[in-house]
């Protein structure tokens, strides 16, 4: 609903940014959020957390229903517009993407601390956590700008797709590196926020009349993807858990990378 909203309330050049600013905002407080929370669960207890939260989230309703202004709003769509909508060709395979991507990104995301310690012997998480984090910041208030500048939101996606999958090829490699092992981890969070935008991006486009369904399901997949990546890694023999998810991420992220390719050549034979 917020990616919908957010680019219903600007003309259509600055849409990349309205969503960017979306994802940058879901980005920092995953970042923030996380610390700040077990900082004052460490000084109060849990509940204080807990109530720290629905604090926030007070605030954001009362601010949502005071300044948020008005913006039409089309009927749901019906389940025959549903399906039609999930058997488009072009919506599949944006959303396929984004499926894959996800299995790659956030399904390894989910064994860092296994692979740095069966891979380097590195005990101590949170600082790759950390720059993760802040690269997924980074990434996701840059893209929007990229999207609006561009106008191709998927070559956008081929280039992230390809820079995550440098990013994750390099894990072995760099790992004895002090602060170089740093920067495989600052791009792969990097890409992996800035690749929901220009997703979302293209489903407006060609859906706009359904933006928020058609955003939802692309966000279904996102979370689906983090799901069974997240299964695929846990099914790896344990003697080489921490190579077994970090070679199948990367074989997901090459695979779309070349789906996004493909997909690219026939736009441009469509436009041709």
């Amino acid at each position: 609903m917020a990616a919908a909203a957010a680019a219903s309330l600007v003309p259509e050049q600055k849409r990349g940014r309205a969503l960017g600013m979306t994802l940058g905002g879901m980005s920092t407080g995953t970042v923030v959020g996380v610390p700040l929370g077990l900082i004052i669960a460490e000084h109060l207890d849990w509940h204080a957390t807990l109530w720290f939260i629905t604090a926030l989230g007070l605030i954001a309703m009362i601010g949502i229903v005071i300044w948020f202004p008005s913006f039409p709003v089309s009927a749901p769509p019906s389940l025959r517009q549903r399906v039609a909508m999930m058997t488009n060709g072009r919506v599949a395979a944006i959303v396929g993407i984004t499926f894959m991507t996800s299995i790659a990104s956030l399904g390894l995301y989910t064994y860092i601390a296994t692979i740095l310690d069966n891979l380097a012997d590195i005990p101590i998480v949170t600082p790759y956590l950390w720059a993760w984090g802040i690269g997924g910041v980074v990434g996701s208030f840059s893209i929007g700008t990229l999207i609006d500048r561009m106008g191709r939101p998927d070559l956008l996606m081929a280039g992230i797709l390809a820079i995550m999958a440098l990013a994750m090829f390099s894990l072995p490699l760099v790992l004895s590196f002090s602060i170089l092992s740093f920067l495989p981890f600052i791009l792969w969070g990097a890409m992996g926020w800035a690749s929901q935008a220009p997703q979302q991006h293209e489903l407006l486009r060609l859906q706009p009349d359904h933006g928020a369904a058609v955003v939802a399901l692309n966000s279904s997949a996102n979370y689906l993807g983090s799901a069974i990546g997240s299964t695929l890694g846990g099914d790896g023999d344990a003697s080489r858990i921490g190579t077994f998810p970090t070679s199948v991420c990367c074989r997901l992220s090459n695979i779309s990378d070349h789906i996004g390719t493909m997909e690219d050549c026939v736009i441009k034979r469509k436009r041709g």
